[in-house]
Parts: C-alpha cells; sequence; structure tokens
C-alpha cells in the first residue's frame, strides 16, 4: 500500500516535536509520508524548513491549502487549544482524518459535535491522550486491574511544571493528561468535581496554580495539583489501595509498587509520539472508525468544563467564631464552687480539662478564690466580684475581667 500522507499543522514546540517523528517514520517504516506541514507563521516554518531539510513546496501557510492538497489523507493538528473545533470541522467537511492534540475543544458541546461529525463521514477521529501510550500507565493499569494494591481508596495526581504562559488556562492546557491518566487507572469517569485556582503572574482569567478533587460512585475520590510554579517537572500519579500503593512517574516511566515491601516494576520505556503516530495511521489504513477515542476525549472536555465552572460557582465562606467570653466563664466557675463542688469533683469531672486548670489558677492568682487541701472557696474578693458581674450584666458594657487582673493582689 502507499503511505498515508499526513501534515502536520501548527509547528510550535509540539508541532516540531510531531514533524520530527513523521520524518523519522516516513524514513525508517515506510507507513506514512510527511505530506505538508502548515503554519500561519513565516519564521516558524523556515525554521522547520532549515531543522529539518524539509522541501519548500511542502511548506504551507493556509491550512485550506492543505485540506486541498489531494496527496494529504490525514491531518494532525497541534495548534492554539481555541482553533482545534474550527480546523478539525475543516478537515472533516474536506474529507480528511484527524488526529487533533488535547484538550480536543474548549466546550463539551463541540466536542461531541465533532464526535458525531466523524461518524456521520465515516473518518478516523483521534484526540492525542498521549498516556494511553505511556509503556509505565499501561503497566500500572494492568497492576490494578489484577487487584495488586487491594480495594482502592484514593488517588493523587501532580502535574506540576515551571512555566509561563500568559495567555492559556491552566485547567484546559495542563488538565486533560491527569483527568485521562485517572480514567485510565481507575477505569471510571468522576461522577462529580469541584476545584479551586489562582492566577499569581497573570490575569485572573488566566490561573497558574489549580486544585482538583473528582469523587467517583464507587466512593473512590481524587485529588489533583496542576501548576506552572513548582519548580521541577513532575507528571505523577498514586493510587492508595487496602492493601499497598501504586505509584506511577509518567514521565519517567517509572512505577514503584508499595505492599509489604517496595518493588520497582519493570517498564520497557517507549516513545509515546512514535506509538501514537503509529496507531494513528494503522487506524487511517485498516479504516478503524471506533468513536472511542473521540468520546474520550470529550468526556474528558466534558470533566474539565465542569471543574472550571465549579471554581466559579461555589466558594463557601467559614464563619468567623463568637470571641470568647473570659469573664462569663469565671462568674460560671464561681457559681457552681458557691455550690459546695469539691476540688476533686470540679476538676475530674466538672470542666476536667487543661483549660480548667488554667481558669482556676488565675482566678486563685486575683484572689478570687482560695484552696485547701479538698475544696476551693471563695473569697470575700470573688463574692464582690460576682455581685459586680450582676450589676455589670444590667449597665453598658465594660471589661470587668481586666479591672480585675490590674488591680493590686490584697
Amino acid at each position: 500500500m502507499q503511505p498515508i500522507g499526513v501534515a502536520v499543522v501548527g509547528t510550535g514546540y509540539w508541532g516540531r516535536k510531531l514533524t520530527y517523528e513523521y520524518l523519522s517514520a516516513q524514513c525508517n517504516k515506510g507507513n506514512v509520508s510527511l505530506a505538508g506541514v502548515c503554519d500561519s507563521s513565516p519564521s516558524a516554518l523556515l525554521f522547520c524548513k532549515e531543522k529539518y531539510s524539509i522541501p519548500e513546496k511542502l511548506l504551507k501557510r493556509r491550512f485550506e491549502d492543505v485540506i486541498g492538497d489531494s496527496k494529504v489523507s490525514a491531518v494532525h493538528i497541534a495548534t492554539p487549544n481555541h482553533t482545534h473545533y474550527t480546523l478539525a470541522r475543516m478537515a472533516f467537511e474536506a474529507g480528511k482524518d484527524v488526529l487533533v492534540e488535547k484538550p480536543m475543544t474548549l466546550n463539551s458541546r463541540e466536542a461531541y459535535e465533532l464526535v458525531d461529525l466523524a461518524a456521520s463521514r465515516e473518518l478516523v477521529l483521534h484526540v492525542g491522550h498521549i498516556f494511553r501510550f505511556n509503556s509505565a500507565v499501561r503497566a500500572a493499569r494492568e497492576i490494578l486491574k489484577r487487584g495488586a494494591i487491594g480495594k482502592v481508596f484514593y488517588a493523587r495526581v501532580q502535574w506540576t511544571d515551571f512555566a509561563d504562559f500568559p495567555d492559556r488556562d491552566i485547567i484546559f492546557d495542563l488538565g486533560p493528561h491527569p483527568i485521562d491518566v485517572l480514567n485510565q487507572l481507575l477505569d471510571s469517569w468522576p461522577s462529580q468535581v469541584s476545584g479551586f485556582a489562582r492566577a499569581y503572574r497573570n490575569s485572573e482569567t488566566h490561573e497558574e496554580v489549580a486544585y482538583g478533587l473528582a469523587e467517583y460512585d464507587n466512593g473512590v475520590f481524587a485529588h489533583l495539583e496542576l501548576s506552572w510554579l513548582h519548580p521541577t517537572k513532575v507528571r505523577e500519579a498514586s493510587i492508595m489501595g487496602s492493601e499497598g500503593a501504586l505509584v506511577v512517574d509518567c514521565f519517567n516511566q517509572h512505577v514503584v509498587l508499595h505492599t509489604q515491601a517496595r518493588t520497582e516494576v519493570p517498564v520497557s520505556v517507549n516513545n509515546t509520539i512514535e506509538s501514537e503516530i503509529d496507531w494513528f495511521v494503522d487506524c487511517v489504513k485498516r479504516r478503524c472508525l471506533s468513536t472511542e477515542s473521540g468520546m474520550i476525549g470529550a468526556r474528558t472536555v466534558e470533566v474539565l468544563e465542569t471543574l472550571r465552572r465549579s471554581m466559579w460557582e461555589r466558594p463557601l465562606p467559614i464563619s468567623v467564631p463568637v470571641e470568647h467570653d473570659q469573664t462569663a466563664v469565671m462568674v460560671g466557675i464561681l457559681q457552681r464552687i458557691g455550690r459546695g463542688l469539691s476540688q476533686n469533683a470540679f476538676t475530674n469531672h466538672d470542666l476536667g480539662n487543661t483549660g480548667s486548670k488554667a481558669y482556676l489558677e488565675t482566678m486563685v492568682r486575683l484572689g478570687l478564690l482560695e484552696t485547701t487541701p479538698t475544696e476551693y472557696q471563695i473569697t470575700e474578693k470573688g463574692l464582690h466580684f460576682l455581685k459586680e458581674y450582676g450589676d455589670f450584666e444590667r449597665s453598658p458594657k465594660k471589661d470587668l475581667l481586666k479591672a480585675y487582673q490590674k488591680a493590686p493582689s490584697n
């Protein structure tokens, strides 16, 4: 069969990686050919031309020229997130198969629309959730399916980096992969999510740190941390269960199982981009029209959309505690002692805590009480304090306790 002609659309950081991988596959496997490279920036195209020795005729500035080329069977879209829907739709309408990077779109309505459009045109739609091709994640999934850590209790995912993206939304830019990794490991979608996000260097609409909580119908919950302010790049998922825990370093493809002992799980590290491209090209060749990848992409967008909405709609203020009335506490103690409660009974069975001891010591020091081996007794000063408190309750407020604290001990 003739190699599948694929055009890379978008030549930023990720698009350049893709361009290199398609050229490698073209040279080493022969199942695919790089049929075009598209970007609106002349300097970006020039970089690709010089870096990868791409012929001038393959460089396109207009997407319309790419999808109008009969040599292009499929497009791999790696443009800014907000362009994904429009470009994917145009490609389907032109009869091209599509691999679109995450997030598939920026709202679930458009995502499901693309799934339906691809199915109605009998075209391949794949969403670039690249960690579905990660050997460590796949190994971890098999370990969990075997029940190696018993009943799963909860998960923690840390997806952090140090970067400055003033025009990006961290929820939709960094969030898709960890949501997808959780789906693979837990084999479930959350039933509800909530979150919090904050911007420090950017405008309030472009947060740099976000925390999410995903709750599942089986009682499992997952905590998610996203950050562009963390000093190191971390792509890690931890799953805790009744019989142990599993820690997956998705970036370095490293898995550790914690049960009776710490066990490093053998993982054959793979090139995830190469694996994904091979899978996509094979789907195009075999005309594999399953909607699974598209539905996973759309469902991920739906989770992110709900997480984002929860950050705007549900802040819950903490109530302000009522100021503690120390005078009232002391009056209560004096009244109970006046009813003949013994020292032992008072300290052990009435208040019975370290706070009561501190109050009693203070009142002895102030001369309101005196002690004997078996009991506390109210002094004349204590009786006067009780009388003044009664007058205090019937008059404009004043700080009675402070007045006694400042008074001479005699």
